[in-house]
């Protein structure tokens, strides 16, 4: 049967992914399969309620189209939220990387063809996990049709692989604080810190770490991107050191609060950091209930009763 390609059409595409999900299964096994199982079900159940087409999934990847780019913010969205409030027992929080783009397909046996595939997945890889990362033409289509309580963050013209232009992006963030749970991101260079902080800090109800970054420059590009509270900030790192990223940060969020990290007492590193704008400093190896207690207190906020 000669496969006889369908009409051209203007859709809106939503490609998701689930970040270290090989970590995930190599090191949880069935249950990380399972976890990736219900990541599928969610965006399932979450895109047909937004009338959406499920079209691909793999591994640990999902592709939808949708007729409504508004719809696919808001689909966006839900599946934050849902994955969120899911219980993946040792496993922890699934984050997944969320692309958005509009253009037009093509659609040959429930399969889409055209050059914004491509691009979708492109601006996918720029994402991290937690966030929704959205094309210029998505976004002049949305404008005051966007979901509640978010908005649009100019991310600037970036680089695609593959494409010969840069792509104005944006990303789809909070409009305010949610004042059910402070925004933290982690910014140290060195995996197992970011590690131990996620680990006890994800076991807080009113703590959601929202990003890791290895180093000041790369901790300033996701502070732009991801709008946190509070930022985690080793003061010694490769590329931008503590001091210098926490100056560039609260001079261009000043909203946003910063704690110092440091492995031992260094009164000169802690005063420039201090200096730079941050709200306080703590050892790396202070107790949860420590660090918890300065992420509050830099957020302005008191510990939860109960």
């Amino acid at each position: 049967m000669t496969d006889v390609p369908g009409p051209a059409r203007t859709l809106t595409l939503l490609f998701t992914d689930v970040e270290r999900s090989t970590e995930v299964v190599d090191r949880h096994g069935p249950a990380g399969v399972q976890a990736l199982v219900r990541h599928h079900a969610i965006v399932r159940d979450v895109v047909t309620a937004e009338r959406g087409d499920l079209f691909e999934r793999i591994g640990d990847a999902a592709y939808a189209a949708l007729e409504d780019p508004a719809a696919a913010l808001r689909a966006a969205v839900e599946i934050h939220r849902r994955l969120a409030a899911e219980e993946f027992g040792g496993i922890g929080p699934l984050r997944v990387r969320i692309a958005v783009d509009t253009g037009t397909v093509e659609q040959r046996d429930r399969r889409y063809l055209g050059r914004p595939l491509y691009r979708c997945a492109r601006i996918q890889a720029l994402a991290r996990g937690g966030e929704t990362l959205v094309s210029d033409e998505t976004a002049r289509l949305v404008d005051g049709r966007l979901p509640d309580g978010h908005r649009l963050r100019d991310l600037g013209p970036q680089k695609l692989k593959g494409l010969a232009q840069r792509v104005r992006i944006w990303g789809l963030v909070p409009a305010a604080a949610d004042e059910a749970r402070i925004r933290v991101l982690v910014v140290d260079d060195h995996e197992v810190v970011r590690r131990g902080l996620r680990g006890f800090l994800e076991l807080m109800p009113d703590i959601e770490i929202v990003g890791e970054a290895a180093d000041g420059a790369e901790g300033l590009d996701l502070a732009h991107r991801l709008v946190p509270d509070v930022v985690l900030m080793d003061l010694v790192m490769p590329i931008m050191d503590g001091p210098t990223a926490i100056g560039r940060l609260r001079k261009a969020q000043p909203e946003v609060a910063v704690v110092a990290l440091t492995s031992f007492a260094e009164p000169e590193r802690i005063g420039a950091a201090v200096a730079a704008g941050a709200a306080g400093h703590l050892l790396k190896d202070a107790e949860a209930d420590e660090v918890a207690a300065a992420v509050r207190s830099a957020a302005g906020r008191s510990a939860p009763a109960g």
